[in-house]
């Protein structure tokens, strides 16, 4: 029995017009979005498609609405069980980089959205970690909120989880995350794929805040080829394959895995 599951930052919501035409060619199980709208409106367009909503979890507020991570899930194939918000905090020590998240409205702590989901046909549990840190801050910050999330969830070894999200995690400093996951028995599902961010230099991407249009020109110089945020670990499973689907209606690309129970 097979498994699969899609993670996608929406990029303020612009995605979710045209996530019919992924899910009509892919038919994930469960479907992780980051940077989504968390209105009932948004959420019923996607449960329309044959989704049911596991739960959300709100990160900031943008353009005077709010935007979060929102898990979805196939009711003919999972069963909800619960899910929590882990929250992430801020780090005092990380005084620079707090302050210009509040100038640049991200004044909002980011969370990780754990879901608790059973697989009708196998009876297996699975816990489901919808994902999207800090973009402003270090890569260190970014693997202690991970840290402190995993450490916070009580599950036996044996049990399948997967971790997925927007991690905004840059290419530096790349052992320093898996030898983390590591320690939690967790192993990268997207390791196969150097790229998931695509910056347009002709304003495709017209919502871009302020820090991402300073960054744009060296990130397109520098680091376009191997821009690399979107991840998925997993553990209690066995890979099948991950692929990027190559949709431009974020400046992220959806990222699906399949899984073996």
């Amino acid at each position: 029995m097979n498994l699969s599951l899609l993670t996608y930052n929406t990029l303020f919501n612009n995605a979710v017009g045209k996530l019919d035409e992924v899910i009509n060619k892919y038919h994930p199980d469960i479907i992780c979005l980051q940077e989504a709208l968390t209105d009932d409106e948004s959420i019923r367009s996607i449960e329309k498609l044959g989704y049911k909503m596991a739960d959300y979890s709100n990160s900031f507020v943008k353009f005077g609405k709010i935007f979060g991570v929102i898990t979805f899930y196939n009711q003919n194939i999972l069963e909800y069980k619960d899910s929590f918000k882990l929250d992430l905090g801020i780090n005092p020590g990380e005084f620079f980089f707090n302050i210009l998240r509040i100038v640049l409205g991200y004044n909002q702590p980011k969370t990780i959205l754990e879901t608790n989901l059973t697989h009708k046909l196998s009876k297996k549990k699975i816990c489901v970690c919808n994902v999207h840190l800090y973009v402003v801050g270090s890569n260190e910050l970014r693997i202690k909120h991970i840290y402190n999330a995993l450490k916070s969830i009580n599950l036996s070894k044996r049990m399948p989880l997967i971790i997925s999200g927007d991690f905004n995690y840059f290419p530096y400093k790349r052992k320093g995350l898996e030898k983390m996951m590591a320690k939690f028995g967790l192993k990268e599902a997207t390791a196969n794929i150097r790229q998931t961010i695509k910056f347009s230099k002709n304003g495709k991407f017209e919502k871009f805040n302020l820090f991402q249009r300073c960054t744009l020109p060296f990130i397109n110089n520098f680091f376009v080829k191997q821009a690399k945020t979107d991840y998925s670990f997993f553990r209690g499973l066995k890979l099948i394959k991950t692929e990027r689907i190559e949709a431009e209606f974020s400046d992220h690309y959806p990222i699906i895995s399949t899984f073996s129970l």
